[in-house]
């Protein structure tokens, strides 16, 4: 009778928290208005305001500082249904995490990236001194392992490696490790045997299981495909097609790239002529209003 009354309360708590969905509450502590993009709404915050969001399945929140003038910076969220999370936007592009997770998210969305990167040397120099193809791999994969391990036990979920969050994030950090190799690997208009061996190798066992269902949500992400798409003549390997929303003069590249990624094409673009203050901005600006909706 105990144990039936036990399971019960397991079961009423799960389903609690399960119709609950997270909540995010993000302060700009930002000398300027920043705009927050999530889902299908776009809000603003002046310098003070808070906004409170609720819901399910949110997966990543986009800031924009000064007043939209700023590149959109993406954030993956990784909540639970039932958990929270604050966000306090400061000056610099600095965001600081507080709540279910908070540890988790500072450390990948602040320092991942930089965490990731810092072995780019060592890799550099295995892969053009040693030119041992073997010991790169080994030396990179062991620096996947010994990060993956730690979100692992920061995320401390019973399911480990089958936590639905935990698979995301995992998702999440491959892409911006192998962005950490394609980095030095790709630039040439010709590959190498040793990169064509080492891009195929990283390809096939990290990346080409979700090819059909790649995402763009962040520069890492995009960058990798295009590369695929650049080289994948020369890499010997079929990627999906897609149809071409807008034609440019990349559309050889385009052609291998999802709606959503492509838009990320125009939003890079955009980004780019904003930042100079060019009048070419006006164009992707127009093609992300019309074409995708300003995804």
């Amino acid at each position: 009778m105990y144990l039936n009354r036990k399971v019960y309360i397991i079961l009423f708590l799960l389903l609690f928290l399960w119709g609950s969905g997270q909540k995010i509450s993000i302060e700009n502590k930002n000398t300027s208005v920043i705009t927050l993009r999530y889902n299908n709404n776009k809000v603003k915050l002046k310098t003070g305001e808070t906004k409170t969001i609720t819901g399910k399945d949110l997966n990543f929140l986009y800031i924009t500082l000064n007043d939209g003038k700023s590149t959109e910076q993406a954030l993956p969220i990784f909540l639970n249904s039932g958990e929270s999370l604050d966000l306090t936007v400061n000056d610099y592009n600095d965001v600081d995490f507080k709540g279910d997770k908070g540890e988790l998210h500072k450390l990948i969305v602040n320092q991942q990236h930089t965490i990731l990167y810092k072995n780019v040397v060592k890799y550099q120099n295995i892969f053009y001194s040693k030119k041992n193809t073997k010991e790169l791999i080994n030396f990179s994969e062991l620096i996947l392992s010994e990060y993956l391990a730690k979100i692992r036990s920061m995320n401390a979920s019973p399911l480990g490696r089958e936590d639905e969050r935990y698979k995301r994030m995992e998702k999440y950090a491959v892409q911006d490790w192998i962005s950490s190799l394609f980095l030095f690997l790709t630039g040439k208009k010709t590959l190498d045997h040793q990169s064509k061996e080492l891009m195929l190798y990283y390809y096939n066992t990290y990346m080409v299981k979700d090819i059909e269902n790649f995402d763009c949500d962040v520069r890492f992400q995009y960058s990798n495909l295009s590369e695929l798409a650049r080289y994948s003549s020369q890499l010997g390997i079929t990627l999906p097609k897609y149809t071409v929303i807008e034609n440019t003069g990349d559309d050889p590249v385009n052609q291998y790239l999802p709606e959503k990624c492509q838009a990320y094409y125009f939003k890079n673009k955009f980004n780019y002529y904003n930042k100079i203050n060019s009048e070419n901005k006006e164009y992707y600006l127009k093609v992300l209003k019309e074409k995708f909706n300003n995804k």
